[in-house]
């Protein structure tokens, strides 16, 4: 069961990006945002919560903090859709295979004690976490890569002469 839902939290954010042809790049820094989001905001939502549920279960708070992770992200790749097309979609995995391997690395430590020992203690885990800096280097870099190859260049305006 740990191997599935680590599976799951690696291979459905990248195959939705890659299906939906959301720009992965973008997706990715949206899943860095949602990680800012959780630090920062995190805890004044689970008060925010606490008072509308006071006798909630840690449940809701996993999936609070879920949700402002992962948000940011989600929206992105729905917004983005077709955005995308031709080789760029190839070009688009690393970023999205590093976005699937971000949200395991932020989600697996949100989740129950339990839950989170099990996904941990697998072989996938142990590999995964061995190369997790390489791995979010990576999807930084060719995030950033894509971006910078992708924006517009300003067209160059030829001055005519002016008739007088």
């Amino acid at each position: 069961m740990p191997l599935i839902i680590l599976s799951l939290l690696i291979g459905l954010p990248a195959l939705g990006v890659f299906v939906m042809r959301s720009n992965a790049a973008i997706v990715f820094l949206a899943l860095c945002a949602g990680s800012v989001l959780l630090k920062y905001l995190g805890d004044n939502a689970l008060v925010l919560l606490h008072s509308f549920v006071p006798h909630g279960s840690i449940v809701y708070d996993e999936v609070l903090s879920i949700a402002l992770l992962l948000l940011p992200a989600l929206l992105t790749a729905i917004f983005l859709r077709k955005s995308l097309s031709g080789p760029k979609a190839l070009i688009n995995l690393i970023p999205a295979l590093a976005s699937g391997c971000l949200v395991a690395f932020s989600v697996v430590p949100l989740l129950s004690v339990v839950t989170r020992n099990n996904i941990m203690d697998t072989h996938l885990w142990s590999v995964l976490f061995q190369f997790q800096d390489l791995i979010i280097g990576v999807g930084i870099l060719t995030s950033l890569f894509l971006l910078w190859a992708s924006s517009k260049k300003p067209k160059e305006h030829k001055k005519k002469g002016h008739k007088g």
